[in-house]
């Protein structure tokens, strides 16, 4: 039989359950160019995610098939990752419960190709991506209020070619104020203009960011394949912030999880 003896350990079930969840990335891509001081909007970040990072471990703590962790990088001049390891200083996913928020500052022009080419680099099992059970699909939320100010689209067109982990993640784009480019977050976001959630004034982007994470975080937590995650979180964002919730619209560009990223998963294509 088997069965407990009075002198055997009692296994460590809080452990048990870590190791057997899967790593859910959730990488922050911010806009911190000079523009995002007008209205507000960098303290509004600032304050959001502040908030965001203490209700996402409270809600990441009660997932019992994901380990959430977080990346943040801001592009201004160039881009630099926010999350990095305190031993290495290399950019890093981060435990939520170990992650301190330091204030962003805005300055500088808006090199979102910087910020492409950063993710391309990092989101492989060669560098940020490290797990020993497997990984979720990532998210990818997307942060801006103007229009990109170098050759983002030949590093687009790079990263997509190359990397498949960013091309299959579900992205999401937050498109601050009137003078974002949203067509540009749209072909980002897998040519969804859906996926390209508007805001117009500082105190919904606090609330804005808040709930993108939180739902993506719970659908991307249990869902097994990326096919319908991104308009599950659109229209599920849209429903909790009182806006209009418009139909699938019909899809430019498909995420797959075919290319040359030699540091896929060799011995599963599945995410889940």
């Amino acid at each position: 039989m088997c069965t407990n003896r009075l002198e055997d350990p009692m296994p460590n079930i809080e452990y048990t359950m870590a190791k057997a969840r899967k790593l859910l990335p959730i990488i922050y891509v911010i806009d911190t160019s000079g523009s995002m001081n007008f209205y507000g909007r960098i303290s509004a970040v600032n304050r959001a995610m502040n908030e965001t990072l203490d209700v996402l471990g409270d809600v990441a703590a009660k997932n019992p098939t994901a380990d959430v962790k977080v990346a943040v990088l801001g592009f201004s001049t160039g881009a630099e990752w926010i999350t990095t390891d305190p031993v290495t200083g290399k950019p890093a996913l981060m435990d939520l419960e170990d992650f301190y928020w330091d204030k962003l500052k805005a300055r500088g022009s808006t090199d979102l190709g910087a910020a492409l080419i950063e993710l391309g680099e990092q989101l492989t099992r060669d560098a940020m991506l490290v797990s020993e059970t497997g990984f979720k699909v990532p998210v990818i939320i997307f942060m801006s209020d103007g229009g990109p100010t170098d050759d983002w689209e030949s590093a687009f067109e790079k990263v997509c070619a190359n990397n498949r982990w960013v091309r299959a993640a579900t992205k999401i784009a937050l498109a601050v104020g009137d003078n974002a480019d949203r067509e540009v977050l749209a072909r980002i976001a897998d040519g969804n203009p859906e996926a390209v959630v508007p805001v117009s004034d500082s105190a919904t982007l606090q609330k804005l960011i808040k709930v993108v994470s939180v739902t993506a975080s719970m659908i991307n937590g249990r869902s097994r394949t990326s096919d319908s995650n991104q308009n599950d979180i659109v229209n599920a964002v849209r429903t909790e912030m009182g806006m209009t919730v418009r139909p699938e619209p019909e899809r430019t560009d498909t995420a797959d999880i075919s290319g040359n990223d030699e540091v896929w998963d060799d011995l599963d294509d599945s995410w889940a």
